[in-house]
């Protein structure tokens, strides 16, 4: 998505003030005041003041990770990665960020249930993880156990693969597989990640899309808190490395990021009690960041990935938080080629050259019409940057939005 080749690293996210009743009863109370989140904007604040960056001396009293004070190594390690990133962020110029819908795509119509994940192949086509005949509605949880278990799982297909031409379905599969489909993520191999709020876990295919390759979490058993290693609760996202670490958003219940190897052994797990449901992930491994859609506090997060250096996984790197300008954030996406309770359903482009923190990383506002998205769930770009994918969960649509008018 930038001008005559050169890099761009440009954050894509589609936010809405409204939320679906049955999502809303759904997430964990939240207690402001003890939110660990102050530190984080606090220790953000000082990093753009410079009053951080400036006094070298003791970094660690700025922050301290588990409440541990980093080694000196990691501390070395984060200041080499500040400078690498400050190299990178000015690699020729920025797409401007505008993207511009195509009202004529599908060219007919799609029957899908409601929209849960979006994504996109190497091809570039859209690919749509929905929920056919099943919906989330206000008594399908108790307790974050799922109610309805007894319903079987869906018994049509929930995976949709739709030519990124003309949206004329290619694929389908994924039935008698899930129970309430949410995240969709398909990494640089062609492996297809989801999610399963009514299960609580995630599963990996590979080729055969019949049985997973690898499952995280118990079904049907949520996590009891995040302390809870063995079990998520509600997991909604997925983000994958190009050597295959796994980072999991959990999720409604619990409010967390956890790490995995590529062999499904838990690594680490950071960000609790950060977020207030943290709704969906993107990966910037050039950067070794790690950054969620906080949607409840109309934010998104970045944390040092622990890529380079595990010591500094979950270490707060930046935000986005202007509240007044972004609603909540439903989802968000990478790409490197390329408010107040009434906003409407809003696409941000957020420039990741600068660090300001602000609103003045926003470089472009987008959606399908003047009355915006109704109720956006998730997107995704495809691998040149050339196009973008939205799924509503209201309307159960998908939209296609080009770079290009």
């Amino acid at each position: 998505m930038a001008p005559d080749g050169r890099t761009a690293r440009l954050l894509l996210a589609i936010c809405l003030a409204a939320v679906s009743v049955t999502e809303q009863a759904s997430i964990t109370s939240y207690d402001k005041e003890n939110n660990i989140l102050q530190t984080f904007r606090e220790w953000l604040d000082r990093q753009r003041e410079g009053n951080h960056v400036d006094d070298r001396s003791d970094p660690q009293s700025d922050y301290r990770h588990n409440g541990q004070k980093l080694s000196e190594q990691s501390m070395d390690d984060y200041w080499q990665g500040l400078a690498l990133q400050d190299e990178l962020n000015h690699e020729g110029e920025v797409f401007n960020g505008e993207l511009f819908v195509e009202s004529e795509w599908p060219e007919q119509k799609v029957e899908l249930g409601q929209v849960g994940g979006v994504a996109t192949n190497q091809r570039g086509d859209a690919v749509i993880f929905h929920r056919a005949d099943r919906e989330w509605e206000e008594d399908s949880f108790k307790d974050n156990v799922y109610t309805k278990k007894d319903s079987g799982p869906i018994m049509e297909p929930t995976v949709v693969t739709m030519n990124r031409s003309n949206g004329a379905i290619l694929d389908t599969w994924g039935q008698n597989l899930f129970y309430l489909p949410h995240g969709l993520t398909i990494d640089s191999n062609d492996n297809y990640w989801v999610t399963d709020v009514a299960l609580h876990q995630v599963f990996k295919f590979g080729k055969n899309k019949a049985v997973p390759e690898l499952t995280l979490g118990k079904a049907f058993e949520p996590a009891i808190n995040n302390d809870d290693m063995e079990r998520l609760c509600k997991p909604t996202d997925v983000a994958v490395t190009k050597d295959g670490t796994i980072f999991v958003a959990d999720g409604y219940c619990n409010s967390r990021i956890v790490k995995y190897s590529s062999d499904g052994k838990l690594l680490n797990v950071f960000g609790q009690d950060d977020m207030w449901v943290p709704h969906s992930l993107a990966l910037v491994e050039e950067l070794d960041l790690i950054c969620a859609a906080d949607r409840e506090n109309k934010r998104i997060l970045c944390y040092n990935a622990g890529l380079n250096n595990d010591e500094l996984l979950g270490y707060p790197n930046r935000a986005y938080t202007d509240k007044d300008v972004m609603g909540r954030v439903f989802a968000i996406t990478y790409s490197k080629t390329a408010p107040s309770d009434d906003l409407p359903g809003t696409g941000f482009t957020i420039d990741l050259h600068t660090k300001d923190s602000s609103k003045n990383d926003i470089i472009a506002v987008w959606s399908p019409t003047e009355e915006g998205f109704e109720m956006p769930h998730d997107l995704d770009v495809t691998p040149d940057g050339d196009n973008v994918y939205v799924g509503e969960i209201g309307p159960n649509k998908v939209w296609k939005f080009d770079k290009t008018e």
